[in-house]
């Protein structure tokens, strides 16, 4: 691996991790996500031939054939399948294009899976990349939350395009004037891997400003979907703490027994309880903040009385909307295997559904989703495999594991997965799961 390579990936993953929406940078009808892409693209079939290594597995990971290549395979000839149906069943080309193009980042994976390696680019400074990118994020968010709510309160709306010119719109403004960015995302893991790594005192003071800044930017993004989310990662974590320590020991009095003398256990389940009780409350508050609608009323006499909290969830009542118009197009059978194609139009709606599950279920029909949930599963079964042949589940482990399945959750509620800011996480789950059960193989045969 050369210098250029090492440069390039430095430059996509913090492009990813603090882009947004990706199109910050324009180069004509390329953003700068989709100029980093094809030249990774590109650097990595260089790198193949400059190396002759065409049949070289250990390069040239389009034919290192497994589980997890087949199953990219077949979500990438799906996509052409799902394009075509598009064509046939005549949507509009450039929504066709924008919705296949928008998937086609899962390619990243042969790249990315020879060079996310201990010898190239280790997941640690991945990982590395993704918390300072995370802290940046969440200073940058929480410094316009505050400048919107104090400063530019009285007069937001120049505020407010002036901040969306400089970011090509890509900034989110809800009505208490607190800002939701699309990299929120990557603020959200660094929290959860943040948050676990304190708890298990593994950490740095990075860790300590991520845990305080990065829940305070989440709060004031009011975004309902994250906190499910990690109301979600933190269950997962306690579930497979729970499952790392008592797995060695026999009977379930023992195993009850070694969890209560466990003081570190304790301890970090308290926190995470805490941390599980108050979500539900975060989240009224959330709701009341974008939501609430005061109406006043009036007693007979004309007497001004306390106007009663009405709430309109109309992100919710759009979500309802989907599912039913979503239901009328699914109860054909054709149409429920197959998928009615990119560009469907769902409720007047064709740049995307805000259900990421359901969005893949109308386009791309049950045998989309099939491949999907074969890839999603697979990361979980990569790293089950190789804890039942030894392999220890570290604290980092443990905290991607349960980050990613709160991102599962996320995005059937805020759509994430099927682009490349949830893409991308995902493929890097995918290549580090994969390369754990491969490690745990070859320890076995030695």
């Amino acid at each position: 691996m050369n210098r250029f390579e090492k440069v390039l990936l430095i430059i996509l993953f913090v492009e990813l991790f603090v882009g947004g929406g990706g199109r910050l940078i324009d180069f004509g009808v390329l953003s700068i996500r989709q100029v980093l892409f094809l030249l990774l693209l590109l650097t990595f079939v260089y790198r193949i031939i400059k190396d002759k290594a065409l049949f070289n597995k250990n390069v040239n990971t389009l034919i290192r054939f497994n589980p997890v290549t087949i199953g990219v395979y077949a979500l990438i000839a799906w996509f052409v399948v799902s394009a075509a149906i598009g064509f046939i069943n005549n949507h509009p080309v450039s929504i066709i294009v924008m919705d296949f193009l928008r998937v086609s980042y899962v390619a990243l994976y042969f790249p990315l899976a020879y060079y996310i390696s201990s010898e190239r680019f280790s997941l640690t400074r991945i990982i590395t990349l993704l918390k300072y990118s995370a802290l940046a994020v969440a200073i940058f968010t929480i410094t316009v939350d505050l400048l919107g709510k104090t400063v530019f309160a009285a007069d937001f709306y120049p505020f407010y395009v002036f901040m969306n010119t400089i970011m090509n719109d890509d900034l989110f403004f809800r009505p208490s004037n607190s800002v939701f960015y699309k990299s929120h995302f990557f603020v959200l893991i660094a929290l959860v891997l943040s948050l676990n790594g304190l708890l298990n005192k593994n950490y740095r003071k990075l860790d300590i400003a991520l845990v305080i800044l990065s829940s305070i930017s989440i709060l004031w993004s009011e975004t309902r979907g994250f906190l499910l989310a990690f109301m979600l990662s933190v269950l997962m974590i306690i579930i497979l703490d729970v499952k790392v320590i008592v797995d060695p020991i026999k009977g379930i009095a023992s195993k009850v027994k070694k969890l209560l003398q466990s003081q570190q256990f304790i301890k970090k389940f308290a926190m995470c309880v805490i941390v599980l009780v108050a979500v539900p409350f975060m989240y009224k508050y959330m709701t009341l903040e974008r939501f609430e609608v005061a109406t006043v009323q009036h007693s007979p006499n004309d007497a001004e009385v306390e106007p009663p909290a009405e709430v309109n969830d109309v992100s919710v009542n759009a979500r309802m909307e989907f599912i039913v118009a979503s239901k009328d197009i699914l109860v054909q059978p054709v149409n429920l295997i197959f998928g009615t194609g990119y560009g469907s139009d769902v409720a007047g709606r064709t740049d995307g559904l805000e259900m990421s599950f359901l969005d893949i279920l109308v386009e791309q029909g049950l045998i989309g989703l099939a491949i999907w949930c074969f890839l999603f599963l697979i990361i979980y079964l990569n790293y089950y495999n190789a804890y039942k042949k030894g392999q220890k589940l570290t604290t980092l482990e443990i905290s991607l594991l349960a980050a990613f399945m709160g991102i599962l959750l996320l995005t059937n509620i805020n759509p994430f997965i099927n682009n490349p800011i949830g893409i991308s996480f995902f493929l890097i789950m995918l290549v580090v799961s994969q390369t754990k059960k491969e490690q745990s193989a070859s320890e076995e045969l030695q």
